[in-house]
């Protein structure tokens, strides 16, 4: 990006289990060929609209992740064209107006999580940006083929047990924060002073900024589910647990929060 800061030196390379390297960017990504994705484990060599790692030192910049799936992987519970509309067109927004806004901000040489926390209730717009940013980061990997349902890992099952009162009361909860939020937003489980809770944001909001950590959020923005199920969210958000939720990316949050 040009006119962004660079950062300082370089990273560490990470080998993946195929031999690949990874490198970890500020930006909220590992990068490695052809590869960009919250972590190495979820790249491939056969993701659609894979970006190239862009040439000489790594800068401060927002790039748009390669979906971690086909197109087509997660229907019928989301179609091929919402995900085109969502990933390619809102969320590649998301990403040119947060870089045109990071310029000269003062945050370049920040963590994405940082941006978001440092420019709330000061840079709107790049608040705005930057946090529907870092939301669709991580709502990609929330999701995958045939997932969703009760069976959660093990350790996660026991959190919700004990916190949540069981996965029957989860998931209605759960459903009626993304229902209930007025307008466009998003429902959250987060991890708040060691202990889950659910919790629903307005716009691009997330818990981030009210001192818990994020381990799962379903996006309740009309683009997210109009095309397929018109004005029914309740219909997409009981799809979206019952089908969708990838459990082992939300384990690996689970597991970094509470540390």
């Amino acid at each position: 990006m040009k006119g962004a800061r660079k950062i300082g030196r370089k990273p560490t390379a990470r080998k993946s289990k195929n031999g690949r390297h990874f490198f970890p960017s500020r930006s909220g990504f590992w990068k490695g060929k052809g590869c960009l994705a919250p972590q190495p484990h979820l790249c491939s060599r056969h993701l659609p609209n894979r970006n190239p790692l862009p040439k000489g030192d790594i800068t401060m910049a927002f790039e748009l992740p390669a979906l971690p799936y086909a197109y087509d992987s997660l229907s019928p519970f989301m179609s091929a064209e919402t995900l085109e509309f969502h990933h390619d067109k809102h969320h590649q927004a998301y990403v040119t107006n947060g870089n045109n806004l990071l310029k000269d901000s003062g945050l370049e040489g920040l963590s994405l999580e940082e941006i978001v926390k440092q420019s709330h209730g000061k840079n709107a717009g790049l608040f705005n940006n930057a946090g529907q940013h870092y939301n669709h980061i991580h709502f990609w990997n929330w999701m995958k083929k045939d997932g969703g349902g009760n069976k959660l890992p093990g350790k996660l099952q026991a959190a919700v047990d004990s916190d949540l009162g069981g996965y029957d009361k989860f998931k209605a909860d759960f459903v009626a924060a993304g229902t209930t939020q007025f307008g466009s937003g998003w429902a959250w489980l987060s991890v708040k002073d060691g202990k889950l809770e659910i919790s629903k944001t307005p716009n691009g909001e997330s818990p981030l900024i009210h001192g818990a950590s994020p381990i799962l959020g379903v996006d309740v923005w009309e683009h997210s589910y109009y095309i397929d199920y018109r004005n029914a969210r309740p219909k997409y958000l009981e799809a979206f647990v019952d089908s969708l939720i990838n459990w082992d990316y939300v384990l690996e949050m689970y597991e970094a929060a509470s540390k």
